[in-house]
């Protein structure tokens, strides 16, 4: 029997490489990593300079990465920064002077320098004086040698200097040869050319500005705990690009539109403050306090902060935008329209923040993680675009919030907590999609000024303003005016032909809103069908088996039983067909011709449909009226209107937290008109959603998954039947209205 051996695992030199160029992903990344390393060094600055030059007369770039932070001493540089993936931040949590949380957690963020260029090298000093300088190849770590067997020139010595860390960085573009194995197996030598100075170009650049100014949270800043970001150019080929920069937030974000901010707790309460902002003269807010219910498998994520601020696309909304004070920071004149388009292009997009420092690629102007233009698809109405948001949304560490940035820096792992963010986020926005149409309706700035549908079909099929104005001008001709009242008589008998035309289209919407009204209720009618079919499915067996008793041995104790069982059929069958019945205004086909029905008769049918889902929600409800009260028209109209606010009720009185849970609908018969006053103990309405009449526009909804389609269509039904549907003032939940005009 052999002895048993040991090993040490030797890792392959190209490790670092690995890490560097494929684990942190791209240049910006790389960039981004350093940076970090500066701020939790506890520096106030970070100067990063880009200096095109020739080296062996090759062209060249050096790229100069120099903090005024702690530094590092000797032993640091050796045990800890040049050895892969050490946990010492990790352990630390906070910088020395204990005022930040460290960014650096995996302890191979500083290896992207690779990714940067071909040469580096650190020199660091540290608070006591010492310097320690490293000079690094990385074109070393490609090969096949062991990483313990590679030699780097590292030295120490004492010095006068401030303390900080610079790391100088050589990039060139250069023409290398690697073996590779062949299909057949055989070794194959290739060229290939690594492009360190070429890759930053105008764009690239550009995009480099548009990263480090999106690096840092706008909303974290102390004058304690002051961290800029200084980019400079030297012999810059690209001159369009300021040779000067200082790394500072957009200013456009200033001048939004609409805004929602506040927080939202680790069990989902949120508290939150809208602002409409198209006025800075006259800012309207409002205080939001709500318990967002996470769905599915989601989790809540820790105490997060939101705030997203939005603006409007329109010209006039862009020409608003210009005058809140949006100055061009070299011209220090008014910017112009096409020039602020582009600001917010370069700047939309939905950040997530950890620690005061941004995640990567959330914000970014293609990554749409909250779906928000494939939610607009579905309600182009309320929903806003990716392009009219930039938000900022604040995370806590993995610890406290389950969230789990990717070793490879390219967001966050999609686990049920980051889905739980992202419902939340999408919950907060809500809030202001919903305020933000009310306004927009109430100011005519979505799609001009509602029409009734009522209205527009009544329009089309009318002829009184052509002949009106065919009249008028006859006259001025001087035509004899039998000839004027001829020609009225036949528009008067081509409107009357198309009277059952018109008819016909008002059937045919009206039962396509009875259909849709019916999709939406479809849940509580399954709701209602449930305990009858429970019975169906458990009292069959009872009977096979009771069935199969009596046939064996007839006992007066099993006829019993069956008889009980079909009377239970009976009863749930009944129930069943009464349930049909129920619905089939909403289902039918074809509608018969208009005749008088009872208001109350039909505001029972109504509430037949959800009884034993008000049961169930302890909702009471109270009918108010006289039973001969009548209405022309078609009843299923009047059942579709009902049947939507009925639905709404329920779902609101679900969520309220009030005590009192009921709907009272009252019928009141004037002279020239009937009244159906229907109220709920529910949340309510705003002033700003009664004034505007945004709860009757199609796509309006404050339920987070609703179509915006039930107020309107009950509108809609109202209108056919000569009345108008309305909502009132109430100081206890909601009050609607249908006037019927007699």
């Amino acid at each position: 029997m052999s002895d048993d051996l040991t090993y040490k695992i030797r890792p392959a030199a190209r490790l670092i490489h690995t890490i560097g160029s494929d684990l942190i992903g791209d240049s910006y990344a790389a960039l981004v990593e350093l940076v970090k390393n500066s701020y939790d060094a506890d520096a106030t600055k970070v100067d990063i300079v880009f200096k095109y030059t020739e080296i062996g007369n090759e062209q060249a770039l050096i790229i100069s990465i120099k903090d005024d932070g702690h530094g590092m001493d000797f032993d640091t540089v050796i045990n800890k920064w040049l050895v892969p993936a050490t946990d010492d931040k990790l352990k630390r949590k906070v910088s020395k002077k204990g005022s930040r949380t460290l960014q650096g957690r995996k302890g191979i963020g500083r290896f992207a320098a690779s990714i940067l260029g071909q040469e580096m090298t650190l020199s660091t000093v540290d608070e006591n004086g010492e310097k320690s300088e490293a000079v690094i190849d990385w074109r070393i770590f490609k090969t096949d040698e062991f990483l313990e067997n590679i030699e780097l020139l590292i030295e120490k010595k004492e010095t006068q200097e401030p303390s900080g860390t610079d790391i100088l960085i050589i990039a060139k573009d250069e023409i290398y040869e690697e073996v590779v194995i062949d299909e057949n197996g055989d070794e194959e030598v290739i060229e290939k050319t690594d492009s360190k100075l070429s890759y930053w170009n105008k764009d690239s650049l550009e995009q480099l500005i548009n990263e480090l100014r999106k690096l840092i949270s706008p909303f974290e800043e102390s004058t304690e705990d002051e961290f800029k970001i200084n980019l400079s150019f030297e012999n810059s080929p690209f001159q369009e690009i300021d040779e000067k920069i200082t790394i500072d937030t957009y200013p456009i974000i200033k001048y939004y539109d609409y805004r929602i901010f506040g927080t939202i707790s680790n069990d989902g309460t949120a508290s939150l403050e809208f602002e409409n902002n198209i006025n800075p003269e006259a800012v309207q807010k409002e205080k939001i306090s709500q318990k967002f219910e996470l769905s599915g498998n989601n989790k809540y994520c820790g105490l997060i902060k939101v705030d997203f601020r939005v603006f409007d696309r329109e010209p006039d909304a862009i020409d608003n935008l210009i005058n809140k004070g949006l100055i061009n920071p070299v011209s220090k004149k008014y910017m112009g329209k096409n020039e602020a388009r582009r600001l917010l292009n370069e700047v939309y997009g939905v950040n997530v923040y950890k620690n005061n420092f941004r995640i990567r690629p959330y914000g970014n102007g293609g990554v749409d993680w909250l779906d928000l233009d494939k939610d607009r698809i579905q309600n182009f109405t309320l929903k806003i675009s990716n392009n009219q948001i930039v938000g900022f949304v604040t995370i806590q560490s993995e610890e406290k919030s389950g969230l789990e940035e990717k070793s490879a820096r390219d967001g966050l792992k999609e686990n049920e907590y980051y889905f739980g963010l992202k419902e939340l986020a999408q919950k907060a926005l809500f809030e202001l999609e919903t305020r933000r149409l009310a306004y927009r309706i109430k100011s005519e700035k979505s799609r001009g000024k509602p029409t009734k549908v009522q209205d527009t079909i009544n329009s089309l099929f009318s002829l009184a303003e052509v002949k009106s104005s065919i009249g008028k001008k006859l006259s001025e001709f001087k035509i004899d005016k039998k000839a004027i009242d001829e020609i009225d008589n036949i528009l008067t008998k081509e409107e009357a032909k198309k009277a059952e035309l018109k008819e016909e289209i008002e059937k045919t919407i009206a039962i396509y809103q009875g259909q849709a009204t019916l999709g939406k209720i479809v849940n509580f009618i399954l709701h209602e069908g449930r305990k009858p079919l429970q019975f169906f499915n458990s009292e069959t067996k009872v009977m096979e088996r009771y069935l199969k008793f009596y046939r064996a041995k007839p006992t007066e104790e099993d006829y019993e039983q069956l008889v009980k069982s079909i009377n239970g059929f009976k009863i749930n069958s009944k129930f069943i067909s009464t349930l049909f019945k129920r619905i089939s205004p909403l289902a039918k086909q074809k509608r018969e011709k208009k005749s008088d029905f009872s208001v109350i008769r039909v505001i029972n049918e109504s509430l037949d449909v959800f009884k034993s889902s008000i049961e169930e929600a302890n909702i009471e409800f109270e009918i108010v009226g006289d039973e001969k009260v009548e209405i022309f028209g078609w009843s299923e109209d009047l059942y579709i209107a009902l049947t939507n606010l009925i639905e709404n009720s329920i779902y609101w009185l679900g969520i309220s937290k009030t005590d009192e849970k009921k709907i009272e609908i009252e019928v009141i018969q004037n002279k020239d008109s009937v009244i159906i006053d229907y109220k709920d103990t529910g949340p309510g309405l705003t002033d700003l959603e009664i004034e505007s009449g945004a709860i009757f526009e199609p796509g309006y909804s404050k339920k987070i998954d609703g179509t915006g389609l039930g107020l309107a269509i009950a509108g809609e039904a109202s209108d056919r039947l000569n009345g108008e549907l309305s909502a009132r003032k109430s100081d206890n939940g909601v009050n609607f209205q249908i006037e019927i005009s007699k």
